[in-house]
């Protein structure tokens, strides 16, 4: 299954890409289940979406189903942290094949990096 191949083949690309960088690295990326790979990696910052905020939304227990992650996704919305590497999920503004959200609002994120 091809699917199962991707971790190891970003993975590697990133590896690739981040040989060399010595800066603060920021990953834009579709895919937010593969925070551990970008962590892995060394990526300072990740920017995600795909979740859709887990398109459905329960008090107290977050989004029921996201694409990539299917039901009750680890990575919905939000800001993550693993080791040194942060991940911010957002809903966005669209939908998957569903076309509706329950209990759950599109949204647009704005992050400001500032230097300390």
């Amino acid at each position: 299954n091809i699917f199962d191949e991707v971790p190891a083949m970003i993975s590697t690309k990133l590896n690739d890409l981040m040989e060399d960088e010595a800066g603060y690295t920021i990953l834009l990326s579709h895919r937010p289940e593969l925070f551990d790979t970008y962590e892995s990696c060394g990526v300072d910052v990740v920017l995600s979406g795909h979740a859709h905020g887990g398109q459905f939304r329960l008090p107290l227990i977050g989004g029921l189903v996201a694409p990539g992650q299917g039901f009750f996704p680890k990575y919905d919305a939000g800001l993550y942290t693993n080791g040194s590497t942060n991940m911010v999920v957002s809903r966005g503004l669209g939908n998957s094949i569903i076309p509706l959200r329950f209990n759950n609002r599109p949204e647009i994120v704005l992050v400001e990096f500032r230097s300390d």
